[in-house]
């Protein structure tokens, strides 16, 4: 049927009221198709005075809670949808818009985009069908199949496509859309679309294609497209086409339709008011546990803690009786039994199947329930950590639990829930990545071309790890907002930038969280496919929680694999079967250890400012532990020096009131922990400990209206309980100072466990530590050669690679430290593992038995010779260019002698292999260093250094390690290799450099100002061997160095010309003090004198090493003569 010229009459008045709702809105959820950030599109919504919206990204409905509720909040009606495309045969991929009318048409969004997203495929007109009685679709014309028949006029066929369709939906639930962006093709369908409506009688409804907030707003959005897609952008080059494509206003909208089609714009109120989906937030929907049959899920809970307090406790007392009881008395009127059951029964999995479990984590180190259940090994009782820091019974929320596993077996545990309640029960949980203010400029830079030097210019004004807005680095930098003025092009780029950073720019797996449900979770939340075929919810964490889902944290903590191979692997070794839950509380060494801070591979004690602060401490009990992890931290870190001056009788310790002092007197008076304010809130003013964490959450909250009413409620409960005003007021206000800073005790507690167990296993174990540490960070060089240098100054002996005795990662032989082959530069697994299997026949005699027995489709050439460059071949034969010169005569032997051992029987003659080694000269020692340090990341047999070191010594040059130990603002001079070298310019445009030396006791970092710069540049370049000097200096809490001079290496600067001698007699009373005494001196005031001391308990004159020369100035003499006596310490003059 073909109509023409119809025309379509309707009453036009002018003062009609303007009606207008928007049915398609992407936001920045449909990644790179839309610049919208949710809370500015429904600002902008208020703005215009809309009182309802869409939400309808690509497939997905990540941004549903989060649009739900500013649209609440904002008073605008939300309706929510989802664009996708169905395929309908025989005419391919269709576009539609679809809303859901209720919450049934929600779960029908939901099933839909779940779909879309777990199979990888279109949606069939037979999945709608079933999936859309509660729904409206909206088919946008435009770019459907209908364009083209419409243009053709062929109204039947029109009919016979627009059929399947209306299968779908219910009467007078699906539409055509009608738009207008500007574009010609647009307009050419309006009066098309217009008869074929009146024919048809299939109602028409005006979209506009939402893609960005403002008219202004296309730029960003087409910069946002070609990002996308990998092309260079310029504002010149931009077309129409993603123009127009703005939150249009009222007005806007019927300007276009008003005059033309009235009823297309009346049909946006018409659906608008069909669309009423209400979702219920902050609901609890709290899965099942499987309990034993007759027996309800309190009572078996209780059954299980009576039986864990046998096991954890041996008896009962009063105490325990009386918190066990109180805590399920507060979990049974909760309704959170099925929730520790829960908890309790995949810790058990775990446990039961050798994977390592934390000792607690969070606030959950404080309840009985979870201790005697096993979820956690901290004893709330001894530490006196507070239940209703966990679980409160003055505020209903729910539990949270997290729990640390071993990172390599975290997924075990969740395949055993989700096997346990069902794939469709259980989910991990997605999470977005955004573009922060660098990743959007790095990513604009791309994009739009911007020179390099403008990037390097940029970056120096915006800080790795920025996390304010853009505009607030050009406030901040008058330099740099000058800079960008003078450019059109880096105004573009800060202006999109602007409007792009915050946007969702990937998904990825939340680290921890997963979800479980009673019902299956697709009736709660949309799903989506993550990594090796699991299953993500499309709502992110605070979404979940906010719809009512338990979510608990299984976190995969490195630091507990680490503990896991170290135990194990001494077990394998010594057969010691060490328990890290029971390790001796009180042990020597580790606190040898700790207060010596070398605490590296140390869990939350590794870094150089909390090893000086260990080293001040002098950690004597874990409580100090405890401590040092809850104050090392931005705020509390300034009551540091108070903790220690008071622990060491430095400094008197005093309390705000008397009656505090059993509250505070573990920690010397200071306020660390936050069950600390609970506490003196619950003896002081008489609040409960559930109001005392109120209390607690009210002050941190900083919300002017609590803290009055909370003040109001503390200072009325001193009074009951006896105290004046004034010491009211001033317990209140003290609270108030340290409330921002307080740390929960309980996460405190558990993580000291972890830390000391470490700490434990290093002190007695340290080959073992050592090697399960360096093994899981082969690739990072530096971290290997700072833990190396550590294992040497702890008195392990470090091995070489060896091609018959090293294995894949760092392992033990003999109580020392093998370096593995997978440490070495172009080796991989597979070979190996093929050294491996071929070592297993026996020892390798030569390079001939090797080739011969290994295969080289998994060993190949470049391999074999790194390993012989790195000296893995040394014991076989000492010679490395030998080894590498003679490798193509022993590849072609070896594959020549497989022949003949493959065909057997024919040749029974042994065969007997030529060792005959091409005859060249060895590499140089220094070029096996470099090469080694090519491959390996540090010098394997020597140090370019270490023939020099008692030279260096004598000559007063400190080593990296004493440069290390020396204190802030000490001016040294030592001796080193250039490792690394970053040049920088400052904003005044000058050159200046960070520089890292290293040498065989460590690296130390340095700064170069550009005044110093200036000096040394033309020789400076890395890996070369100089002399420098500088004044020590703590940056961001790490030792380095200001430099103030570098130059060549110079052997004969530091020959040691014995011209005076420093003599010291030592008298019985001072004999087991005296070396320490002499190093005391020698490290301040090194220098070439050597020391002669004469012993008269031993009657016996020795000659001390180099490393205790000295400048024997006016004020070092002086030093060693109020020690050993004047008469007693000579200076030889020179001869």
């Amino acid at each position: 049927m073909k109509i023409r010229n119809l025309v379509y009459f309707h009453d036009v008045r002018g003062d009609s009221p303007m009606t207008f709702t928007h049915l398609q809105v992407r936001t920045g959820y449909s990644f790179y198709h839309s610049t919208i950030h949710i809370d500015r599109l429904i600002e902008r919504a208020k703005e215009l005075n809309f009182k309802s919206l869409a939400i309808t990204d690509e497939n997905v409905l990540y941004g549903v809670i989060p649009f739900y509720k500013a649209c609440k909040e904002a008073g605008i009606k939300p309706i929510i949808g989802m664009t996708t495309k169905i395929h309908l045969n025989p005419y391919g991929e269709q576009p539609v818009v679809l809303l859901a009318k209720d919450n049934i048409g929600y779960k029908q969004l939901n099933y839909l985009s779940t779909f879309t997203q777990l199979h990888k495929e279109l949606i069939t007109l037979d999945i709608l069908i079933k999936n859309s009685d509660h729904l409206i679709g909206i088919l946008p014309v435009i770019t459907s199949e209908l364009s083209n028949l419409l243009l053709q006029t062929n109204f039947d066929q029109a009919e016979s496509f627009l059929s399947h369709f209306l299968k779908a939906f219910q009467e007078n639930d699906f539409y055509l859309g009608i738009t207008d962006h500007g574009e010609e093709a647009e307009r050419k369908l309006h009066q098309p679309l217009l008869s074929f409506h009146q024919l048809s009688k299939v109602p028409v409804v005006a979209l506009q294609d939402v893609r960005y907030l403002k008219a202004e707003d296309y730029d960003a959005y087409d910069c946002l497209v070609a990002m996308k897609e990998e092309r260079r952008w310029s504002v010149d080059r931009i077309t129409s086409k993603v123009k127009h494509r703005h939150l249009r206003s009222k007005e806007e909208m019927n300007q276009l339709f008003q005059s033309f089609w009235p009823e297309v714009l009346e049909n946006t109120k018409k659906i608008a008011e069909k669309c009423n989906v209400s979702l219920s937030l902050h609901n609890q929907y709290m899965p099942s546990y499987p309990v034993p049959e007759s027996q309800d899920t309190f009572t078996y809970l209780q059954e299980l803690c009576e039986q864990g307090v046998i096991k954890k406790y041996g008896n009962w007392t009063e105490d325990i009786k009386r918190r066990l009881t109180y805590e399920l008395d507060v979990i049974n009127r909760m309704n959170f039994s099925d929730y520790f059951l829960i908890v309790a029964d995949f810790v058990s999995f775990a446990k039961n199947k050798g994977i390592f479990v934390g000792p607690g984590r969070g606030s959950s180190a404080g309840s009985i329930v979870a201790y005697v259940l096993d979820i956690t090994d901290v004893d709330p009782l001894e530490h006196n950590l507070i239940f209703e820091r966990f679980l409160n019974p003055e505020r209903t929320t729910m539990p949270d639990i997290d729990i640390d596993f071993s990172d390599h077996r975290r997924d075990e545990v969740i395949d055993y829930i989700r096997e346990k309640y069902g794939d469709e029960h259980v989910a991990q949980i997605i999470t977005f990545g955004t573009f922060g203010p660098r990743s959007v400029i790095r990513d604009l830079i791309k994009t739009i071309g911007i020179p390099e030097e403008d990037e390097q210019y940029i970056f120096r004004h915006i800080p790795s790890g920025a996390n304010l807005p853009l505009k607030e680095y050009l406030l901040a930098s008058k330099e740099l907002l000058d800079y960008v003025k003078q450019s059109k092009q880096l105004t573009t780029l800060f202006s999109i930038g602007h409007k792009l950073e915050g946007l969702p720019k990937h998904r990825s797996i939340h680290a921890a969280g997963i979800v479980i449900s009673d019902e299956k979770l697709i009736h709660h939340t949309p799903l989506t496919e993550g990594s090796g075929g699991s299953v993500l919810t499309q709502f992110a964490m605070d979404e979940l929680e906010e719809i009512g889902l338990l979510k608990i944290d299984l976190l995969g903590l490195r630091n507990l694999s680490l503990i896991e191979n170290i135990v194990k692997s001494i077990y394998y070794h010594t057969k010691i079967k060490l328990n890290p839950n029971k390790l001796p509380e009180e042990d020597k060494k580790t606190y040898k250890l700790l207060r010596r801070g070398q605490t590296n591979g140390i869990f939350q004690l590794e870094s150089s400012g909390m090893k000086s602060v260990l080293k001040r401490l002098k950690p004597s009990s874990f409580n100090d532990i405890v401590a040092v992890n809850a104050l090392y931290r931005p705020g509390p870190m300034e009551f540091i020096p108070n903790y220690i001056q008071r622990k060491h009788g430095k400094e008197k310790v005093v309390y705000p009131h008397p009656d505090l002092e059993p509250i505070l007197k573990q920690t010397y008076g200071v306020l660390i922990y936050q069950e600390q304010i609970m506490q003196i809130a619950h003896k002081i003013a008489g609040f409960s400990l559930g109001e005392a964490d109120l209390l607690r959450r009210g002050i941190s909250a900083k919300k002017e209206r609590i803290l009055v009413e909370q003040k109001e409620k503390f200072i009325s409960g001193c009074l009951k309980n006896g105290y004046n005003q004034a010491v009211a007021e001033q317990i209140f206000s003290w609270i108030m100072k340290f409330a921002n800073y307080g740390f929960p005790k309980s996460h405190s507690t558990a993580y000291s466990k972890i830390s000391y167990t470490l700490a434990y296993l290093k002190a007695n174990y340290p080959a073992y530590f050592f090697a399960e540490l360096l093994s899981s960070v082969m690739n990072d060089h530096a971290r290997v050669n700072l833990y190396i240098q550590e294992a040497k100054s702890l008195g392990v002996e470090v091995l070489p690679p060896s091609i018959n005795s090293s294995r894949g990662k760092y392992t033990v032989r003999d109580g020392k430290l093998q370096i593995g082959l997978l440490a070495i530069k172009g080796v991989n697994v597979q070979g190996v593992r093929e050294i491996i299997r071929a070592r297993e026949e026996g020892p390798f005699k030569s390079l001939f038995d090797f080739a011969m027995r290994i295969s080289t489709d998994k060993v190949n050439r470049r391999m074999i010779e790194n390993l012989i460059l790195i000296g893995t071949f040394d014991e076989l034969y000492p010679n490395r260019a030998s080894l590498l010169a003679t490798l193509d005569q022993a590849l072609e032997q070896g594959e020549l002698f497989k022949e003949f051992t493959e065909q057997g029987s024919l040749f029974e003659v042994e065969l007997i292999l030529e060792n005959d080694y091409v005859k060249v000269d060895d590499f140089s020692q220094v070029h096996k260093l470099t090469t080694e340090k090519e491959l390996i990341g540090m010098y394997v047999s020597s140090h370019p250094l270490k023939n020099y070191r008692s030279a260096l010594q004598a000559k007063g040059y400190l080593s990296m390690f004493q440069i290390l130990e020396e204190k802030p603002d000490k001016i040294v001079k030592s001796a080193g290799i250039i490792q690394s070298i970053k040049t920088i310019r400052t904003r005044k445009g000058e050159l200046m450099a960070f520089v890292q030396f290293n040498d065989e006791t460590g690296d130390i970092d340095s700064v170069v100002f550009p005044n110093v710069f200036r000096r040394v540049r033309e020789g400076l370049r890395e890996e070369q061997l100089v002399f420098f000097s500088g004044k020590t200096n703590i940056r961001r809490g790490e030792k380095q160095l200001i430099i103030d001079s570098i130059t060549p290496f110079d052997e004969q600067l530091i020959q040691i010309k014995e011209q005076r001698k420093l003599f010291i007699k030592v008298v019985k009373s001072l004999n087991n003090v005296a070396l320490e005494k002499i190093s005391q001196v020698s490290r301040e005031f090194s220098g070439d004198v050597p020391i002669y001391i004469y012993s008269e308990l031993e009657k016996k004159t020795y000659k001390l090493s180099n490393r205790y020369n000295i400048e024997p100035n006016g004020r070092c003499l002086q030093l060693l003569r109020q020690v050993f006596g004047e008469s007693h310490v000579i200076l030889e003059k020179e001869k």
